[in-house]
């Protein structure tokens, strides 16, 4: 009898279950924070089929020394984001990346704080398990150990989602998506990802609520 890690340890397989998470974020059925949550469950369902465990997924635990790493990575994306490459994209293609959606949590404290929660789950935890853990676990099983690769094209599928936010957002989000990539190439922990990636939406929604989110636009 064919074991179920045989059965679903295949390139299609991994095609299928990495297709399946990402569709997931159109389903009609679920909206924000509600649909990462469901994907989160997917993703841990799909994994334990093809692995019988969720280290792929790289749950590693923080370490001491592992907090200067993330305030050092943090520090050099946030900063090298905001007044470098957030300004010369807006300058490129001659327009600001589109936050208009954010609009209604300025000055609205009760708004702030409910879409600072839900960005942690969904955004910091789900965007990094989708597009970094499961995403790179995936494609190692499709193109096996070819590192650009991985990130190239989970920074695809991480930006794909932006494009509401125009040409401008969609590019940052790409950059955000290739500097997270290889964040997790580096240090093989999805929390370091996460925490970071939290780090730089918490500042972005504060900036939002107080409307200050023409600091991106470089204009």
């Amino acid at each position: 009898m064919v074991s179920t890690k045989i059965l679903f340890n295949n390139k299609w397989i991994a095609f299928l279950f990495l297709a399946i998470s990402f569709s997931l974020i159109y389903n009609p059925f679920t909206k924000f924070p509600y649909t990462f949550c469901v994907i989160i469950l997917a993703i841990l369902l799909f994994t334990f089929l093809q692995d019988g465990n969720f280290k792929g997924l790289k749950f590693n635990k923080i370490k001491f020394s592992d907090i200067k790493v993330i305030l050092v990575c943090y520090l050099i994306l946030e900063l090298s984001m905001d007044f470098i490459f957030q300004p010369l994209v807006s300058k490129i293609f001659n327009e600001p990346a589109d936050y208009s959606s954010f609009k209604m949590i300025e000055g609205n404290s009760a708004k702030y704080f409910k879409w600072l929660f839900n960005m942690w789950i969904s955004a910091a935890i789900g965007e990094e398990l989708l597009f970094r853990s499961f995403a790179f676990l995936q494609f190692r099983k499709i193109f096996g150990e070819k590192k650009i690769w991985l990130v190239l094209l989970s920074a695809v599928m991480f930006s794909l989602p932006h494009l509401y936010q125009g040409i401008s957002g969609l590019v940052m989000t790409f950059l955000f998506g290739l500097a997270f990539g290889f964040i997790y190439l580096k240090f093989n922990n999805i929390w370091i990802n996460v925490i970071i990636h939290g780090l730089v939406d918490t500042v972005f929604l504060t900036l939002s609520y107080y409307g200050m989110t023409d600091f991106y636009s470089g204009f």
